[in-house]
């Protein structure tokens, strides 16, 4: 019997290849999107610091901060009156957010974050940072540090 390898496509090349389909479908939104977000990941991957190879992480962060800086511009152009540009950004963010991993239900949050503290054992006035440290090292990607920090607040009684 033959063997089968699935190969994982990275969200880079998924990027890449949905670019590339854009141009040919001649869908400019999705096409305009796409490249800038392309051109923001090679950017990230030039800082000062940064790993100059291109992982799902990267693209995940740089992802996360785009439709954050879409949803933001959303909210001011709804409050200048200027609706047409709003959906435009409303619809880059959706593009946008089709690229992210699903997220965790706010129950599944308080449950990794339970049991970040479990294991952590947190005690005085360090402890927070020790469970926002591993918590963050488990959740990448899947849940932003405002949320896990609120969270592990409450359960450790900050809050």
């Amino acid at each position: 019997m033959p063997c089968v390898t699935i190969r994982r496509v990275g969200l880079f090349d998924r990027v890449e290849r949905d670019l590339i389909a854009a141009r040919k479908r001649r869908d400019d939104l999705a096409l305009n999107t796409l490249g800038l977000l392309k051109s923001e990941v090679v950017k990230a991957t030039k800082e000062p610091g940064a790993a100059s190879a291109i992982d799902d992480p990267l693209v995940i962060r740089v992802l996360r901060k785009e439709v954050k800086r879409r949803e933001e511009a959303v909210e001011v152009y709804r409050g200048a009156g200027r609706a047409e540009a709003a959906d435009r950004e409303a619809k880059e963010a959706e593009i946008l957010w089709a690229y992210l991993p699903a997220g965790l239900s706010p129950e599944q949050l308080e449950a990794e974050v339970n049991q970040v503290i479990a294991d952590v054992k947190p005690s005085g006035p360090g402890g927070f940072g020790a469970v926002m440290k591993e918590a963050s090292r488990r959740l990448a990607g899947r849940a932003e540090g405002g949320e896990i920090a609120t969270v592990a607040r409450r359960l450790l009684g900050q809050g």
